[in-house]
């Protein structure tokens, strides 16, 4: 079993939270082998950095499964999918929200893989108390390696903007604990957190230009089809380009960000 917190530097819930499943649980309360890798991302994390690491710019959670002789991102991806994913049985990725980005909490597990891996990967992401559980067909990032080398698992969305609070890192133990406990790595009783929303997959919305990024939305807010999700303004308050939903359904994630650059996500719905 392996757990992951702060691939992305900023996303401090996750991050506090594998620091409390490392320093509290006891070995003697654990069957098999659990590895708790915390902050996957060091130097982005005192770096305090959206998304990219300080040594290349690169984001590392699309770098799987990274290079033995790469970058120092392409490095720590291939450490984890080589050290960590060939001797795992299950994969959890913590994630926070990160300084740019307004969120509600969401669980995403992989769709485009072994059935059985997908299957075992959604009851799990089930078990966490989170609302949303999002199927993704992405193989370039955590979960998604993971699941191509037939370990199932999740990345985990709680928390949004660059903080962290008691209560979401409560949220985060109650639920990692719970799935700890579906796969028997604890010995105690599965707890019903409560019911989910399955949602198939997740669109993401991409900025076309550079400029400054007005949302028209909020996370948890549900959109029409053809609803205006936002718009990039030029210096001088001109519009450069508009962005509507391409379909029914509920916002997962907003860029918070007045500054956007070309070929970043500005918002999520699934």
């Amino acid at each position: 079993m392996v757990i992951t917190g702060g691939i992305h530097g900023g996303e401090y819930p996750g991050i506090e939270t594998a620091i409390r499943l490392a320093s509290h649980l006891d070995p003697k309360d654990i069957s098999g082998r659990l590895a708790i890798v915390h902050p996957a991302n060091p130097h982005a994390f005192f770096a305090k950095l959206q998304y990219l690491g300080p040594d290349d710019g690169k984001n590392l959670n699309r770098m799987f499964p990274g290079k033995a002789l790469g970058t120092v991102s392409e490095k720590i991806a291939y450490a984890i999918s080589s050290q960590l994913f060939s001797i795992a049985d299950f994969f959890m990725d913590l994630h926070g929200g990160d300084i740019h980005e307004a969120l509600v909490p969401f669980v995403i597990y992989p769709s485009a893989c072994d059935p059985e891996v997908s299957r075992v990967s959604a009851e799990a992401a089930s078990l966490m108390g989170i609302l949303y559980v999002v199927g993704a067909s992405s193989t370039n990032g955590t979960f998604g390696c993971a699941a191509q080398s037939g370990v199932p698992g999740f990345l985990a969305e709680i928390g949004q903007c660059g903080l962290w609070s008691e209560e979401e890192v409560e949220t985060y133990l109650r639920g990692t604990t719970n799935v700890l406990a579906y796969l028997g790595v604890l010995s105690r009783p599965v707890e019903d957190l409560g019911s989910v929303t399955r949602i198939p997959g997740m669109i993401g919305a991409i900025a076309a230009q550079t400029g400054c990024w007005y949302p028209s939305v909020k996370p948890g807010d549900k959109v029409a089809k053809g609803q205006k999700l936002g718009e990039i303004r030029d210096f001088f308050a001109q519009p450069l380009g508009e962005y509507f939903a391409p379909q029914d359904g509920t916002m997962l994630f907003v860029v918070t960000s007045l500054a956007i650059n070309e070929g970043e996500p500005l918002a999520a719905l699934g």
